[in-house]
């Protein structure tokens, strides 16, 4: 029987990356949909929820690594561990340059900030991220 602390855990994380890819999705549709404006406001808004989201699922994913994680993860299991780690750690490099683009273009209040690729490819790039979640749970 699974720990009740180890189910809250791994709600935690499942709702964390529900707002992040949910609404990594919702800011590239509006980005292509509305105005620059409109797409602006909601991508600064959305920046600050997307950030907590990571925040949470990075201390979640290490409690679930702990509880499910081999002692020491090798074979398929840890190739997929390492690709999902080094699939993060690109999505948080990534992440970092769309917040900053958000920023400068809030500063600048320009029209053409690239919003609607940035957030096409965060979305990729999670969906990816949970691909490889769905490997590492399931084997």
């Amino acid at each position: 029987m699974v720990p009740l602390s180890h189910l809250l855990v791994r709600w935690l994380h499942l709702l964390a990356m529900a707002v992040a890819l949910g609404g990594t999705a919702l800011a590239w549709w509006v980005s292509r949909t509305a105005d620059a404006t409109t797409a602006l406001v909601v991508a600064g808004r959305y920046e600050g929820a997307f950030w907590g989201a990571l925040g949470v699922l990075a201390m979640t994913g290490v409690g679930n690594l702990g509880a499910l994680a081999p002692a020491i993860p090798r074979g398929p299991w840890g190739a997929a561990l390492v690709a999902k780690l080094g699939l993060v750690l690109a999505v948080l490099v990534g992440s970092a340059v769309r917040t900053a683009t958000v920023v400068a273009a809030r500063d600048r209040d320009a029209a053409a900030a690239p919003l609607e690729r940035a957030y096409a490819l965060t979305a990729v790039a999670l969906v990816a991220v949970v691909g490889l979640a769905e490997v590492l749970a399931h084997g």
